[in-house]
């Protein structure tokens, strides 16, 4: 299109001139030392521009002559540079196939004309997965020389394999240094996360918390979990130990809004029970329950042992209302009245916590409720429904069903020997009758 207008722009100019010199030609003289040199105007004009013209083609081929070295370097660079790409690119996708020796020696083909270290940098995976370590350190190396500006980028690597090859403390160390460096790295935080979690190292996550929230290094759905994580091991790891400073301090950095979450909660107060911090634990527990409903904390509530029992029977009374066939809550219900010594409530909600599948624990305590209430046949019962339901079997099925026949035999053998007694009673009562009648028929006789 343009080469076009181009050509209508010169027959333009053309038929204009044409048309010009057509009228009156012109008349043109140059003059130099006595030389006289005379021509139409038109005629000057065509070979002005014929001048021009061939003046540039002058110009353009000594330029072209001038500057041919330099575009042949150029044009090999290029060449050589679309082979490196090519063979870079080879490398990779023989790396992404588990291809490592063919990998490594492509990579390695073109990296020393290379100004990138890429190449050496991949080729260190390839040989890390080959198990040659002295070469990955020497690939390393090589990268760090060709590029040194790719530091960064290089103990990330570094710190990559480190952690492949089993060598979390190094693989630590290096990517704290980048941590100290550039604090935003988004990738050295990554692999530290991953570093951290694979080796269980909590406290050191939990300093990362914030470098990745700030940055959003992470999705907030996955740093949501992440933060639950790692608060949840040290809150349980801090209860595993006895010092209870250490784990209210535990609970003091737990985010605000996990301080009525369920399983922190669960985790805190049991904790609080085994040292006999129950007032401590009651409004915890309270509380949470109030917020969400959650039946292993209303069972945790249930082994509360305060001052004032009948109070938390009340509390835990109002929940009833919402809950009424709820086990755990009428196990609840049931220690929490036996501990106010209102024995007829403990029964009554331990019985229905046992009907609606209360398990052995609600068997438990209420066969101890039963024995307080001097019921020893029923304890004895209860204790027994209870430990088969704990031992998830009924005993020796095999047993009872040969006691039960033992005792039919026995049964009816005392009937037989009772109706025995009986006839054999019977007969010596006729006897004896038989006896009295020909006694008196006797001194009846005398008598006459």
């Amino acid at each position: 299109m343009k080469l076009l207008i181009q050509l209508i722009v010169i027959i333009a100019a053309g038929v204009a001139l044409a048309m010009i010199v057509r009228e009156d030609p012109g008349y043109v003289m140059f003059s130099y030392q006595g030389t006289n040199v005379e021509t139409s105007f038109a005629i000057f004009i065509v070979a002005a521009i014929a001048a021009i013209f061939v003046s540039y083609l002058l110009i353009r081929l000594f330029g072209s002559l001038f500057f041919a070295p330099r575009r042949v370097r150029k044009w090999q660079d290029r060449r050589r540079d679309r082979v490196a790409n090519t063979a870079l690119t080879r490398g990779l996708l023989a790396q992404a196939e588990g291809k490592w020796r063919q990998s490594e020696k492509a990579l390695l083909t073109y990296a020393k004309k290379s100004e990138s270290a890429i190449n050496y940098l991949a080729a260190a995976k390839s040989a890390q997965a080959l198990g040659a370590n002295e070469r990955v350190n020497q690939y390393l190396d090589l990268a760090q020389a060709t590029d040194p500006n790719a530091s960064s980028a290089i103990r990330i690597t570094q710190a990559e394999l480190l952690i492949d090859s089993g060598q979390p403390e190094r693989a630590a160390a290096a990517l704290e240094r980048i941590r100290t460096e550039d604090p935003k790295n988004g990738r050295a935080l990554l692999l530290m996360t991953k570093l951290y979690k694979s080796t269980k190292n909590w406290p050191k996550l939990c300093e990362l918390l914030y470098d990745l929230k700030r940055n959003r290094v992470i999705q907030h759905q996955e740093y949501n979990q992440l933060e639950r994580l790692v608060h949840s091991e040290l809150l349980k790891r801090a209860c595993e130990s006895e010092n209870m400073v250490q784990v209210n301090n535990s609970w003091s950095i737990i985010p605000k809004y996990l301080h009525n979450d369920s399983e922190f909660v669960a985790i805190y107060a049991r904790k609080l029970l085994e040292e006999n911090l129950h007032d401590d634990a009651e409004p915890l527990l309270r509380m949470a329950i109030r917020h969400h409903w959650n039946e292993e904390l209303v069972y945790l509530y249930g082994l509360l042992y305060s001052e004032n029992p009948y109070g938390e029977l009340t509390v835990a009374e109002k929940w009833y209302k919402q809950h009424q066939d709820n086990p755990v809550l009428l196990l609840t219900l049931g220690r929490l009245s036996s501990r106010s010594e209102l024995w007829g409530k403990a029964r009554s909600y331990l019985e229905t916590s046992v009907e609606n599948g209360g398990g052995a624990e609600a068997y438990h305590a209420l066969a101890q409720v039963l024995e307080h209430i001097d019921e020893p046949e029923l304890a004895a019962k209860t204790y027994r429904q209870g430990l088969e339901i704990a031992s998830g079997k009924k005993g020796l099925p095999e047993l009872a069903e040969l006691t039960a026949k033992k005792k039919a035999r026995q049964n009816a053998l005392a009937q037989k020997e009772a109706e025995k007694a009986e006839q054999d009673a019977k007969e010596e009562a006729e006897l004896l009758a038989l006896e009295d009648q020909s006694k008196e028929e006797r001194v009846a006789a005398s008598a006459a």
